[in-house]
């Protein structure tokens, strides 16, 4: 579907009965613990965040700050520099010292 079709069923299940139960859920799996460890994992087209509780159980986080193109558009130059360490036979000659 497109964006907006998207955004109106999240609107719809964050209103529902069932979509606040859940989300009432997720609010009580959270309040009151203490992350003790956070973690990162490629999964593709983006970074993932996990945070450890306290309790043992595991939280996974999406950001889009986190999505390969934001991080593509933020760390370019970054992106380059690992990319030549990666394959330096790539390297353009004049980059060369």
């Amino acid at each position: 579907m497109g964006d907006i079709c998207d955004m109106n069923d999240l609107e719809r299940f964050m209103r529902s009965p069932e979509g606040q139960a859940h989300l009432d859920e997720i609010r009580r799996m959270l309040k009151g613990r203490t992350i003790i460890e956070v973690s990162f994992s490629n999964e593709v087209h983006f970074v993932a965040t996990t945070l450890h509780l306290d309790d043992g159980e595991t939280f996974f986080i999406t950001q889009p700050s986190m999505d390969v193109e934001a991080i593509r558009e933020q760390f370019e130059e970054a992106l380059d520099r690992e990319y030549y360490v990666d394959f330096p036979e790539r390297k353009p000659k004049e980059d060369l010292p």
